[in-house]
């Protein structure tokens, strides 16, 4: 049962209602917060979400689920961490 609960918790998926509310899952760490920018570690890499008035009214990093609120005007994913022994040779 434990395995199957770490996998459900690697699974990312985004809904978004309205520009006003997100829905993530598969998140591990949310680097940084502020009203304006949220920056945050999924399953499938590194992530921004970027807007006004942003909140987050849930985050649970052992279910890997976080909830944004505000007006939502950006949503970027960042390189995926890891990429093998020829990533770091040539940054």
């Amino acid at each position: 049962m434990q395995i199957e609960q770490k996998k459900a918790a690697q699974q990312h998926m985004v809904t978004m209602e309205n520009r006003q509310r997100m829905t993530l899952t598969g998140v591990s760490d949310v680097s940084s917060f502020s009203e304006t920018a949220v920056e945050l570690k999924t399953s499938m890499g590194g992530m921004v979400i970027k807007g006004r008035g942003l909140s987050i009214s849930k985050l649970n990093t052992d279910s890997g689920e976080l909830n944004v609120n505000g007006e939502i005007t950006m949503l970027q994913y960042t390189q995926k961490s890891g990429g093998g022994f020829f990533a770091g040779l040539f940054k």
